[in-house]
């Protein structure tokens, strides 16, 4: 054995297992107690197979000879009770390092050469993950999701390229057909598409792609063939059919694994079997063939009921100079761009990205925490009209506006949103609900899009002229510390809103898309925003975050913060100054739905006062806030005596030495002394569910997006700070 070794990696064998001579042994054995001081837990780690686990490890100096992909701590699952333990792991070339910290003499050493990577979280949630290779499991686990990601696609790339480049990624992805695995169960016998045979225990555990569903065996991974569901023209390779009508793409098969209830196309005959694999389904179509009917089939794909809403890979054919993909819009007319924030819904939002994945060509489907909106929008932006689809909260929403703004495509594109979290109010407005966290209705959700009517978001602008009077902002700036870390409060703004600039003599801008507030509900969002901040396994869910706003509110009933705001406000509502009665803060709505479903404006009806709200009537709501009991009242009441004015632009003017919490839907800050504006901004085409014909299912969402063009107002905020 002796003379397959490397003589320039360390290596240290398996118990009663010799690597060479007596000398050789005797060299190693030390270096092997230096190793096991390091990195102690990998003893032990052995796949289930006939080959012993040899142990390689490496110099820090050798490791310098490869180029780094990627490196950082991770968490590994050692083999003594599924403990884990911090480790540092260095991505380089095809080999994977890792030791207890950067510092360390001796790592240990995982050729990737012939592996296989695998999502393995618990409900999404842990954000963990295997490299499988043909010796030996390693568990391992991120700090957050989008790191999880990033190590899955750098250990993924290292298969197929040599380099790791964020830019190209998106690009050298969608010509690899890899599969994307998971680790998962199953209710009904299931059958490895590799060696065909059944995969293990009652409940069929195995590895499954998350686009084509392609099942494996955890040892068979890395022998399946990369047949991924198509993304690209080049991506189908030799399968493409030419005719004198151009360009068709043909049915894609997978076999076996059918559902229990699966009819033939051709024959109306029950297909598939649950004691082997057999027969086909089309993973585009949707068509299921018994192997005897498949050439009955016809060779071009029709893509199925939701055609209108998927880009065919033949759509995908060119590159641009800089780098993004280029869609043809020859074959398709309203294609659907959907943006998932894979965090939001409880961090269901990973389901959705995966069933969208299914239903659609995965080239469309993109995680906004995995490089935001700009790609997906740079991919549609070459057609004449197309349709988004956003699954997150209100905030994924407003991200997604203001990128719109930036590529200058709100008039091309309609926008629909999936409520995936905790207040969803632009989502209640618009009629798609509070709420939707079953990936099983996407298919409803699909055909309720394309029968959508479109309405115009107007889009208001926040001018805020804040004028710095007070001491307490000359001494946060004569104190280097204070003005730290009012700066990066004042950033924190800057990153949730895309729209604002940092500096003390110039005009800061964010867009405002459903509401505004000052005083008692910008504190208790702020105060929500700062402790999700501190702790955020206390604020993952929906209800923890609705049940931390009740905690906070209920604080307020004592505290009174802010009691006789009135008295360090000036409001002017059109140019008109405004008398203020006693309260705690002031509330500017632009939708009718506030802090998670209240109608604060207290009715949607006109009266002898005020006309009826509307999000496309370039009018702004000014409300009252009295307190938190009026607030909580406000959700089973409609309360109407705290109405101030509807007009086309507020101003408030913040008096004082002290700076008071503001928000914008929902991102909160403190704001120093000075004056805010808003005014109209511009339009977002808006999609509206249509509530004519009674709903379906998922699919119905997809095949819902119809052009009635109504208003939905968006609002600006510009913020001057001066000296």
């Amino acid at each position: 054995m002796a003379s397959k070794l490397n003589p320039n990696v360390l290596y240290v064998a398996g118990p009663g297992e010799s690597l060479g001579s007596p000398q050789a042994d005797s060299e190693r054995t030390h270096i092997a107690g230096e190793a096991g001081e390091e990195s102690s837990d990998s003893d032990g780690e052995q796949e289930e197979t006939s080959h012993k686990l040899i142990r390689k490890v490496s110099t820090s100096g050798q490791m310098r000879t490869k180029k780094s992909v990627k490196e950082g701590i991770l968490l590994k699952q050692t083999s003594s009770f599924q403990r884990w333990k911090r480790r540092y792991f260095k991505l380089r070339g095809r080999t994977l390092y890792y030791a207890k910290d950067c510092k360390s003499l001796i790592f240990d050493e995982v050729d990737l050469s012939d592996a296989s990577v695998a999502e393995t979280s618990t409900k999404n949630i842990n954000n963990s993950f295997t490299v499988i290779t043909p010796f030996r499991k390693l568990m391992l686990c991120a700090e957050s999701r989008k790191e999880m990601e990033d190590w899955i696609t750098a250990l993924k790339s290292v298969q197929k390229w040599e380099t790791y480049e964020v830019g190209a990624l998106f690009n050298m992805e969608h010509f690899s057909g890899m599969h994307n695995w998971y680790a998962c169960s199953h209710a009904r016998p299931t059958f490895c598409n590799v060696c065909r045979e059944a995969l293990p225990g009652v409940t069929s555990h195995g590895l499954s792609c998350e686009v084509c569903k392609f099942k494996a065996h955890k040892r068979c991974a890395v022998r399946s063939t990369n047949n991924c569901k198509w993304t690209t023209l080049a991506s189908i390779g030799n399968d493409i059919i030419e005719d004198e009508e151009g360009v068709s793409m043909p049915h894609q098969w997978l076999e076996g694994n059918l559902p229990v209830s699966a009819k033939c196309v051709v024959c109306d005959k029950n297909c598939g079997s649950v004691r082997r694999l057999q027969d086909w389904r089309c993973l585009w179509c949707k068509a299921i063939v018994h192997s005897s009917c498949k050439e009955q089939m016809g060779k071009v794909c029709p893509l199925g009921q939701y055609r209108v809403s998927i880009i065919p890979p033949t759509a995908l054919n060119s590159i641009d100079s800089d780098g993004f993909w280029k869609a043809t819009s020859a074959s398709c007319s309203s294609p659907l761009l959907v943006l998932v924030n894979s965090k939001s819904g409880d961090n269901q939002g990973v389901k959705f990205l995966r069933k969208f994945k299914q239903l659609l060509n995965p080239a469309q489907v993109f995680d906004l925490m995995n490089g935001g909106p700009e790609l997906g929008l740079r991919l549609f932006q070459k057609f004449v009209t197309f349709r988004i689809l956003v699954c997150g909260g209100d905030g994924s929403v407003g991200w997604v506006l203001s990128e719109l703004d930036k590529l200058n495509l709100h008039k091309q594109c309609q926008l629909g949103v999936l409520p995936l979290g905790t207040g969803n109010d632009l989502a209640r407005v618009l009629g798609w609900g509070g709420l939707c966290d079953d990936d099983a209705q996407l298919l409803q959700i699909l055909e309720k899009l394309e029968r959508a009517t479109t309405k115009m978001f107007l889009c208001g602008t926040v001018n805020d002229f804040v004028a710095e009077v007070g001491k307490a902002y000359e001494r946060a700036t004569e104190n280097k510390e204070e003005a730290d870390a009012m700066a990066k409060k004042v950033k924190g703004f800057l990153c949730a809103a895309y729209m604002l600039c940092v500096c003390r003599q110039c005009s800061e801008k964010c867009v405002m898309n459903n509401y505004f507030g000052i005083g008692l509900d910008a504190k208790i969002s702020l105060e929500f925003n700062n402790k999700r901040d501190e702790h955020p396994k206390k604020c993952s869910s929906r209800t923890k975050n609705m049940m931390w706003y009740g905690v906070l509110g209920t604080k307020e009933l004592v505290q009174k913060t802010y009691k006789n705001l009135e008295q360090r406000v000036q409001l002017e509502c059109d140019g008109v100054p405004m008398s203020l009665p006693s309260l705690q803060g002031l509330a500017v709505l632009n939708i009718p739905s506030y802090a998670g479903g209240i109608n604060f404006w207290g009715g949607t009806k006109e009266d002898n006062n005020f006309g009826a709200p509307s999000f496309d009537d370039k009018k702004l709501e000014v409300v009252a806030v009295f307190g938190s009991m009026q607030m909580a009242m406000s959700r089973v009441i409609n309360l109407q005596h705290h109405r101030i004015a509807q007009c086309r632009q507020v101003k408030i003017t913040i008096l004082g030495e002290e700076g008071v919490p503001v928000q914008v839907d929902g991102e909160a800050w403190i704001q120093p002394p000075g004056i805010v504006q808003i005014v109209h901004k511009n339009r977002a085409q808006m999609l509206t569910r249509d509530r004519v014909r009674p709903d379906s299912n998922l699919n119905n969402i997809l095949r819902g997006c119809v052009s009635v063009q109504h208003r939905y107002m968006r609002k600006e905020l510009e913020i001057f700070l001066l000296s």
